[in-house]
């Protein structure tokens, strides 16, 4: 299959971009997390010149020592480039652990499953706090929540990337955490730093997506299975909103032994972690993107009933349990009073703000719905809005001219139901955010993201379609050779009859910079079937070989426990 393994020459202007002089942070609760969010992003951007930062929450020690997950941690970062690490030392726990989760204690310390009431690190990696103040911290909710503010500030990343709220009880507090942190950052008085944030989920578009690596061509991220613990579908977690990031050729492919995410997670011996790379490695990696721009945070709020002080905050989404798998919403919405005959919110700045989009969301309980809303503005302009979308989902309204204001008043019009409200307000300057990702484009083949791409020698056409981020400019697709096809004005793409590969190119018709290029290979059906039996016969050897090596590791663990200095230095097996 040498063939199409020396390809994955097509280009992309997001991939082919540098990055220099930007610093990218991720930030992930357990060590092999890092992989499962964002594997691929990191190592794009460590290609691109970036200055890549990794950050975990806890120290991974729920059942491994913590020395033996940060050396993991090291070597899995190592092979992608990473070399920029910071372990801010809290506990690694479970759902419903009986000591009680820092997160249930603001700021009353908790003594950890592994007997740890305050953060540390280990010989070679010294836990944040104490690299910075050269003192440890305390394991409670205030704590994580200054020590994260702090890293943020002290690296003051271009691009955050961090875990959102899946099912496990510290990916849930890491996530929360954060966003009270970054909201603490967005609404201090002046503040200037506002980072492009994406929140992302390291279970269910990744460690715990489908076993769907093995396919003629490499499958973008599927859609996740409704489940009580997911999230997605409500807020801005919609499916359609979620932001798309192209990989690189190392990884992706038609096989693991030579993809680096794979060598990657194998360097997590104690998680097992390879075994989970036919669910990880997908052809696009996803997020949803927090717009910091929005012009409320540092606005003065008020309401004519209720509190609305929550419409301030970073945090859309809150829980009050993070252990029952079962997602329970906590109630973080501004709600009326039922007599209050104005029903209104008030927003007013020191100084007067050009606003072009207004975002908005009802409440994502479904006590009520908000029908009918009026938005003003000092300066008399006034627009009505319809019914919000339900599930909290985000409601944009593009103005139709700037406005230049210094308050604005929300009012609720008409609702139905007993209890209704917002959970989002977001007034911007801009259409889309000033980011720190430049606009881009991906060509899709049946959804999925395309790089080669394998046909049958006995279809003559395929349609193909454009992934765009952040930009909404007409798009020019096009056959780099003539002789092997053309592309109409459907974006189909037809082929000669002798044509074996046809490269396409699609760019912004005002600014060609903006590219993606593909190469759609016509296969013949004998070339198909070898390359599925090679896929099989990897499949059922890596399958083999990791089990093995998973009852190794964990033997030796367990006659070993308290040897920290023992390592995982196996070579990856290679086919």
């Amino acid at each position: 299959m040498k063939k199409i393994i020396e390809i994955g020459k097509v280009q992309n202007s997001f991939l082919n971009q540098s990055a220099t002089g930007q610093k990218i942070l991720v930030i992930v609760p357990h060590e092999d997390d890092e992989i499962n969010l964002a594997g691929s992003i990191m190592y794009a951007y460590v290609q691109k010149g970036a200055d890549v930062y990794c950050a975990f929450t806890t120290n991974g020690d729920y059942s491994f020592a913590a020395s033996t997950r940060m050396h993991e941690a090291e070597r899995s970062l190592n092979k992608i480039g990473v070399t920029k690490i910071f372990f801010l030392g809290y506990g690694d726990t479970a759902n419903h652990y009986s000591g009680g989760h820092l997160f249930y204690h603001e700021n009353e310390a908790v003594i950890s499953p592994a007997g740890h009431q305050e953060t540390y690190g280990s010989v070679h990696f010294a836990d944040y706090a104490f690299q910075m103040r050269n003192t440890h911290s305390s394991y409670c909710r205030a704590a994580m929540r200054c020590d994260l503010e702090s890293l943020i500030l002290f690296l003051k990343a271009d691009i955050i990337f961090c875990v959102d709220l899946d099912v496990h009880a510290d990916h849930r507090a890491a996530s929360i955490i954060f966003e009270e942190a970054m909201g603490n950052i967005l609404t201090r008085a002046g503040n200037t730093y506002q980072p492009t944030v994406f929140k992302g989920f390291a279970y269910c578009t990744s460690f715990g997506a489908p076993k769907d690596f093995y396919a003629h061509n490499i499958y973008s991220v599927p859609l996740p299975k409704e489940k009580d613990d997911s999230i997605i579908g409500l807020s801005l977690y919609e499916w359609k909103s979620r932001v798309r990031f192209p990989v690189l050729p190392e990884c992706r492919g038609h096989f693991l032994h030579d993809n680096i995410l794979y060598h990657a997670l194998f360097k997590h011996a104690s998680q097992s972690a390879a075994l989970h790379a036919v669910r990880i490695v997908n052809g696009d990696t996803v997020f949803w993107q927090r717009r910091t721009d929005n012009l409320i945070y540092q606005a003065q709020i008020d309401a004519s009933s209720g509190n609305p002080d929550g419409l301030k905050e970073f945090k859309i989404l809150d829980l009050n349990n993070i252990d029952e798998s079962t997602v329970s919403l906590a109630d973080h919405a501004w709600y009326p009073s039922m007599n209050d005959t104005k029903k209104e919110i008030y927003i007013s700045w020191p100084n007067k703000q050009i606003i072009s989009l207004i975002k908005i969301a009802g409440n994502i309980k479904s006590y009520g719905h908000i029908k009918h809303l009026t938005i003003s503005f000092d300066n008399g302009s006034i627009y009505k809005l319809d019914a919000l979308p339900i599930n909290g989902q985000i409601m944009s309204f593009k103005l139709p001219e700037n406005q230049q204001v210094s308050s604005a008043c929300v009012r609720v019009e008409g609702a139905e139901g007993s209890r209704y409200g917002l959970s989002f307000i977001g007034f911007f300057a801009h259409d889309y955010e000033i980011s720190a990702v430049n606009p881009y484009i991906k060509l899709l083949i049946n959804d999925d993201f395309a790089y080669d791409y394998l046909i049958p020698s006995s279809v003559n056409t395929c349609q193909v379609a454009v992934y765009q981020y952040n930009t909404k400019e007409k798009i020019h697709i096009y056959s780099l050779d003539d002789k092997d096809g053309w592309v109409d004005s459907n974006c189909v793409v037809h082929f000669t009859p002798d044509a074996h590969r046809l490269y396409i190119r699609a760019e912004l018709e005002n600014n060609p910079d903006c590219y993606d290029e593909i190469c759609i290979h016509r296969m013949n059906w004998h070339y198909l079937q070898k390359l599925h039996l090679c896929q099989y016969v990897e499949d059922k050897l890596l399958t083999f070989y990791l089990k093995k090596h998973r009852k190794y590791t964990h033997i030796r663990h367990k006659y070993l426990k308290n040897c920290d200095k023992i390592l995982y230095r196996i070579d990856e097996f290679t086919i």
